[in-house]
């Protein structure tokens, strides 16, 4: 696995495809996972489509795509600042999510003290509606409202 280096509260990697990736988890920064933002109204990020990340038909695994999602509606949560658990995921697989990236998506629906609901899509590179899913989370720590405004606007969907 590549090592991650950690600056401030961001965990940093140089990746050739992506330039310098960003994110709050380093599991994610190793999986090529870029947080493009995180503010109250949604966060939303990129993935890289790798051989790493594709199975035997040559399109995302349908477990890279749930954690992907997961990743980024965890982060949704962090600009009110919350730290979180995954309780519960509804996902669903409406297209073979191939091309050379993917776009996610996520919105709070519902920020409570204790629990959270967030609604997430993710997008192919032609703007192809590939999954959706609505992710319960419990607020596992409190933390410093963090906001990362967007560091590729351009990419926003």
């Amino acid at each position: 696995m590549a090592s991650c280096v950690k600056e401030g509260l961001f965990y940093v990697k140089e990746d050739p495809q992506l330039g310098t990736i960003r994110g709050l988890d380093p599991w994610a920064v190793d999986n090529g996972i870029h947080l493009i933002r995180a503010e109250k109204d949604a966060a939303e990020g990129i993935m890289m489509i790798r051989e790493g990340n594709q199975q035997q038909y040559g399109s995302v695994h349908g477990g890279m795509l749930a954690a992907f999602a997961d990743t980024i509606g965890g982060h949704s949560l962090v600009p009110y600042g919350y730290m979180s658990v995954t309780q519960n995921c509804s996902m669903s697989f409406l297209k073979p999510a191939k091309g050379a990236y993917l776009f996610c998506r996520a919105v709070p629906v519902r920020v409570g003290r204790r629990s959270c609901v967030v609604s997430v899509e993710q997008r192919s590179d032609k703007d192809e509606l590939v999954t959706t899913a609505l992710f319960h989370y419990v607020v596992a720590e409190t933390i410093e409202p963090i906001l990362v405004e967007p560091k590729h606007p351009a990419l926003r969907f």
